[in-house]
């Protein structure tokens, strides 16, 4: 099913490679998991398929496809040409993902045996359960119904056993992963990722990757639960100041779980292409972008075609929302940039500052990936209790990140269900752009064809052309279909 399975095999059954603190690949669990520092070493290789899956990719595909910004590219994944023969990301989050999935299946498994004292295991198994939850979470979200297997492939016939499986409803894969997180969540550090060591998963970590499931499952109570864990760690809002939400501002107290990415004049680099694709246009050799100096971002960096936002997404924004100068850029330290004033000054911003790299060298950036933090899981919280008919919580979650941004935003009075649901699709929008989550939350909210097709699409031609229904998801690769030997189906593509 995965060409990293036999990759990987070859290396299991050969059994000539160890892991260290920098683990790509696993051994048989007899040769290692002797002691705490290889059961960490093997959980460090769990965690490396994130930087390449929460790419400039992964980005576009969630972010500049959806109804609130899109981006003029050649990008199969920007003009929603995406077939099972060319699934655009679709393959590298596929492989990338069962690849963490194969890693944390073989550390849980290690660590289950391991000559350590049990009383350490759980902590450290929870911690491999939290991220083969998030990449089955990440599998799903893109692609739907997907395996799930829990085996440590290390044999083949093992993995022949795994290349036979089919599509599992993913509404069940979820549930699966939710008692696991419910049972482990516990046993993780009870405290911010940031007072974490090396910023590892935490327990608000699990809680919130919990809920995000059970939302999805439409199981509100049980993601409410798990929130109000989140919440009785973090506290209240207003303590974190808008300005940690930058990207360039690494594991801030607010954050729940960032994709870590370095990048230094010399030295080991993990660095993206993110910042590209928020950059405004530079002059070539030059700090100049659009036609203002930013001695900050300097004169190496080379931005690519920057995402738009959407007329729609802009006016979400009233003038004096101060988020609304770190997500658009109308202007740099006082001075406009070009665009904007074009067209009697009824040009588009610029994706602004908060994903900017400083000193980018290239197309290289080294910021962080934010994916998870406080103000999500409190716009979480609000939409489970205004389900529930909880309008006091709903409200009170909802007003610390209006309040946050300004006292002037808050609601005063309940509006009902539905207006009150839009309220919190709307303030989402204004929060969390760029974290990775805004196509998910659309489909997840059934909604995804109908917002962009309003939206967007009446903006970029190639949009309103190709948009179908069936691009809430993404096919899964014409050559894992092959695989399987045609266990795998794509009928939303294929019409079958």
């Amino acid at each position: 099913m995965l060409v990293c399975f036999l990759t990987v095999t070859s290396m299991l059954l050969s059994c000539k490679k160890t892991l260290n603190e920098e683990a790509e690949s696993f051994v048989s669990p007899d040769q290692f998991f002797n002691n705490e520092s290889q059961c960490i070493a093997a959980l460090n290789g769990c965690y490396n398929p994130l930087t390449a899956i929460f790419s400039a990719n992964l980005m576009v595909a969630n972010e500049a496809c959806t109804d609130l910004a899109f981006l003029n590219s050649s990008q199969l994944d920007a003009k929603f040409e995406i077939s099972p023969a060319n699934p655009g990301m679709g393959q590298a989050v596929w492989e990338q993902c069962y690849k963490g999935v194969m890693y944390c299946n073989a550390a849980i498994k290690g660590i289950e045996g391991a000559g350590i004292a049990e009383d350490r295991k759980p902590a450290l198994i929870g911690e491999a359960i939290v991220l083969r939850g998030l990449y089955f979470y990440i599998l799903t979200s893109t692609f739907g119904d997907v395996p799930f297997y829990e085996d440590d492939v290390s044999n083949l016939e093992v993995l022949d056993k795994v290349m036979k499986l089919g599509r599992m409803d993913a509404t069940e894969t979820r549930s699966v992963l939710i008692e696991q997180l419910q049972q482990y969540a516990p046993h993780l550090p009870n405290k911010k990722t940031a007072d974490v060591p090396d910023n590892r998963i935490s327990a608000p970590m699990a809680y919130m990757l919990l809920a995000k499931m059970a939302m999805w499952n439409k199981e509100y109570e049980v993601a409410l639960n798990a929130l109000k864990e989140v919440q009785k760690i973090y506290g209240a809002l207003a303590q974190y100041p808008l300005e940690d939400t930058y990207f360039r501002n690494k594991n801030t107290a607010e954050s729940i779980f960032e994709v870590q990415f370095t990048w230094s004049a010399t030295g080991l680099k993990k660095t993206s292409t993110v910042a590209c694709f928020f950059t405004p246009t530079k002059k070539s050799g030059t700090a100049i972008y659009d036609g203002v100096s930013i001695p900050e971002l300097g004169s190496k960096a080379n931005p690519f075609n920057s995402i738009t936002p959407s007329a729609y997404y802009v006016s979400l924004y009233d003038l004096n929302d101060p988020r609304r100068n770190i997500i658009l850029a109308y202007n740099y330290n006082g001075q406009p940039f070009e665009r904007p004033l074009s067209n009697n000054g009824t040009g588009k911003p610029w994706m602004g500052p908060k994903f900017w790299c400083p000193g980018m060298d290239n197309i290289a950036d080294g910021n962080n990936q934010k994916v998870f933090r406080y103000a999500d899981a409190l716009l979480m919280m609000a939409e489970c209790a205004n389900e529930l008919g909880d309008a006091n919580l709903a409200m009170s979650c909802l007003n610390e990140v209006k309040g946050r941004a300004s006292e002037m935003y808050k609601l005063t009075n309940y509006p009902g269900k539905d207006s009150f649901f839009q309220e919190i699709k709307d303030e989402r929008a204004r929060e969390l752009m760029g974290e990775y989550g805004r196509k998910w939350d659309l489909v997840r909210w059934g909604i995804f064809y109908d917002a962009v097709k309003s939206t967007t699409a009446n903006e970029y031609e190639v949009i309103a052309t190709n948009l179908r229904p069936y691009h809430a998801y993404y096919p899964i690769p014409d050559r894992e279909v092959l695989r399987s030997q045609g266990v795998l189906t794509n009928p939303a593509y294929t019409g079958q």
